[in-house]
């Protein structure tokens, strides 16, 4: 998120439009949704910690570049590509590797603490990110970002277990046809592709959101910034992550993410018709909505686990992000389109339509669980 948190700074100092902002924030998860059906699938057949291992140092090392090259859209487009593809080898790959070392019975309290660990360095990003570029610059900022995958690749070293699982035989092609063939896995795919959509956009556009509100309400911040709201919102998302991945395990977990997604996209809708309103409103909203988008990432991730057959669970997590992170891809610019034709981002009614676009994700996660995994129930 540290693009995110930098964005109005790249957008005046560039001379962006919103679409091309738009495909900065959704080419990141472009370069991930490339990688990693070829890197998780690999986790049934390679140990998963040399993938991350490997893939990590890959992401900060495009965050370093990108700190020292990045000059215009092309080379940042490029170069986040780079960073994305970096991830797609490190966030699935490793929930593969924690979920090779757990007993079957606590996996999915397991997917809910890796989620929300996730999301907990998404938020400091945002954080971090924002009070580097106020301090030293933007540069920096990416910088700050590439060292922290350098720290988190001497602690996967350190301290994570070779995988003691024995290597699928399945032919790959096979394998993806199965795992596809599963409906009940298939709905929680295309319920993940809604919430990638929903959530990545939500926080690529966040922090210019957040600067439209300061300034259509003439509100004078100097603690808590756009980049500090950003970090809050993040922070309440984590929250929401573990109770909604314990509601999913204590009840139906079909019927917690329809009823969650429902509200989802009632909350995002509302965030778009009141963004002419006080910033105070906006904030409010913007909370709720934050809680509801990043609270479905545990129970989803755990439904997929649930319903992939063990000896194809990579292959399951391959097609799982692919598909599911196509969503991080397409809503960051489809609410850059939808800002465009709408006014731009100095105008409440670009923003009414962006939060719109965005909040399309919560009916395609609804409609995938309602459709696809009836048995669910």
């Amino acid at each position: 998120m540290t693009l995110a948190a930098v964005l109005p700074q790249l957008i005046t100092e560039w001379s962006l439009t919103s679409t091309e902002a738009g495909w900065l924030g959704g080419i990141y998860f472009a370069g991930y949704v490339a990688s990693v059906p070829v890197l998780t699938a690999l986790t049934d057949r390679v140990d998963p910690k040399r993938i991350v291992v490997i893939s990590a140092l890959v992401a900060g090392m495009a965050s370093i570049a990108f700190a020292f090259f990045a000059e215009g859209f092309w080379v940042a487009l490029m170069l986040r590509f780079l960073a994305g593809s970096g991830l797609g080898g490190t966030y699935m790959p490793g929930l593969k590797a924690l979920t090779d070392q757990l007993p079957k019975e606590v996996r999915s309290r397991g997917v809910t603490y890796y989620t929300g660990v996730f999301a907990l360095g998404t938020a400091f990003s945002f954080l971090i990110g924002g009070e580097v570029a106020g301090a030293f610059g933007w540069r920096w900022a990416f910088a700050a970002a590439g060292l922290g995958c350098f720290v988190g690749t001497t602690i996967i070293v350190a301290v994570l277990p070779a995988s003691g699982t024995s290597p699928s035989s399945a032919p790959v092609l096979a394998a993806f046809g199965q795992v596809l063939r599963n409906r009940q896995a298939l709905g929680y795919m295309i319920s993940y592709f809604g919430y990638a959509w929903e959530m990545f956009a939500f926080r690529v556009w966040i922090v210019a959101f957040l600067f439209f509100s300061q300034m259509y309400n003439a509100v004078s911040v100097d603690i808590m910034t756009a980049t500090v709201w950003a970090t809050i919102f993040a922070f309440a998302g984590v929250a929401a992550n573990m109770a909604f991945g314990e509601l999913a395990i204590a009840f139906n977990q079909r019927r917690v993410l329809i009823g969650v997604s429902v509200i989802s996209l009632l909350a995002g809708a509302g965030v778009g018709y009141m963004s002419g309103e006080s910033y105070g409103v906006v904030i409010c909203l913007c909370l709720v909505f934050a809680m509801l988008t990043s609270g479905r990432n545990a129970p989803t991730n755990a439904g997929l686990v649930a319903a992939a057959p063990e000896h194809l669970r990579g292959t399951a997590m391959a097609l799982h992000a692919t598909i599911g992170y196509a969503g991080g891809i397409l809503g960051p610019l489809a609410a850059g389109i939808a800002l465009d034709a709408a006014g731009g981002i100095e105008s409440a009614g670009g923003w009414t339509a962006a939060f719109l676009a965005i909040a399309v994700g919560a009916i395609i996660s609804a409609l995938a669980l309602l459709c696809l995994n009836r048995r669910g129930d």
